[in-house]
């Protein structure tokens, strides 16, 4: 059990420490940056990475995306909706906007690998398909998104 234990904090500072990339997150314990709210479910999860080199987490995309409209040079990540053990940078990620799912802050976004990953999930749900760059347009730059469950 020790040894499980010392392989997990090694495993942590690892994350922690690599190459400018996201850190796993204290889901149920930490906040989100933008909402405030505790981050809980993986599947819709975010980070980013001040220039100054600080990592903020969210609870949701669109939270993600509020956030970076006043943060210049900050780059972000988001988890893919279908693995949630996978990183991908927020702007090669393709993003699905649904009304069939209940996102925490409710913007309706998830974030998938581009191609059959995207293409599969809009089947089943339904929704647009959208850029990083399309997020970014319509997230609203001054005010929390609408409080979702």
């Amino acid at each position: 059990m020790r040894r499980d234990l010392a392989t997990a904090l090694l495993t942590l500072a690892l994350a922690a420490c690599a190459a400018g990339g996201p850190r796993p997150i204290g889901y149920g314990a930490e906040p989100c940056e933008h909402c405030h709210m505790t981050i809980s479910d993986p599947r819709f999860a975010a980070e980013a990475r001040t220039e100054g080199g600080r990592l903020l987490v969210f609870d949701d995309v669109g939270c993600l995306a509020a956030w970076l409209q006043g943060a210049p040079g900050a780059r972000g990540w988001v988890v893919s909706y279908v693995d949630q053990a996978s990183w991908l940078p927020a702007d090669s990620a393709v993003y699905l906007r649904t009304d069939t799912l209940r996102t925490p802050m409710a913007s309706g976004l998830v974030a998938l690998r581009p191609g059959a990953e995207a293409d599969s999930v809009r089947a089943a749900l339904g929704g647009t398909l959208l850029t990083w760059g399309e997020v970014l347009s319509a997230a609203p730059a001054d005010h929390q998104l609408g409080h979702g469950s």
